[in-house]
């Protein structure tokens, strides 16, 4: 028997992304995010008090100007209080962690094993070798990777769910594309 190969953090991406993993993880994510009464309620707020609300003839344009108007103004701020929300989710351990951990675990030690037993330690056995318990390194960035994806992944919410923001009545995840960009 050869030695194991390496396996890289591209590799386990792309196979969580092959798999359906990834957009179940995000799809999640999401959800809880859009169930997160405070941070909806602080959107809310940010939004009312934005002047480009209140400027005269606001009530005359049409909803993509008046929104891109509110979003030019206040955005930095929305996008903050949304990262922090976001990140919350995915780091508590309550939260998304200990599914994402698992997943990506998974992933790699089937990549490690491919056609091999199943084994229920094997999970526990790479859990040392997983250089981070999420995937959020890109083969393509060069700078700070988890910084650019949070903003990425961040926009890809906002963009998702313009519009949405005070509609409970979707009990449905709209279909969203895969992957965050």
């Amino acid at each position: 028997m050869g030695m194991a190969r390496k396996i890289s953090k591209e590799e386990v991406v792309e196979k969580l992304k092959d798999d359906g993993d990834f957009d179940r993880l995000r799809l999640k994510i999401i959800r809880r995010l859009k169930d997160n009464e405070e941070l909806r309620n602080n959107m809310i707020e940010i939004v009312k008090e934005s002047t480009a609300l209140k400027r005269q003839g606001a009530q005359n344009m049409k909803t993509r100007q008046l929104s891109d108007a509110i979003f030019e103004e206040v955005g930095s701020k929305m996008l903050s209080q949304l990262s922090d929300g976001l990140w919350g989710i995915i780091r508590s351990e309550d939260g998304m962690k200990n599914e994402i951990r698992e997943t990506v675990q998974s992933v790699y030690a089937t990549l490690s094993n491919p056609g091999g037993k199943k084994c229920g330690t094997s999970a526990r056995k790479v859990e040392h070798k997983i250089p981070t318990p999420f995937p959020e390194t890109r083969a393509d960035s060069n700078t700070s990777p988890a910084s650019k994806q949070k903003q990425e992944l961040v926009q890809r919410v906002v963009e998702d769910n313009k519009g949405e923001a005070c509609s409970d009545d979707n009990e449905e995840d709209p279909e969203l594309p895969p992957g965050f960009g």
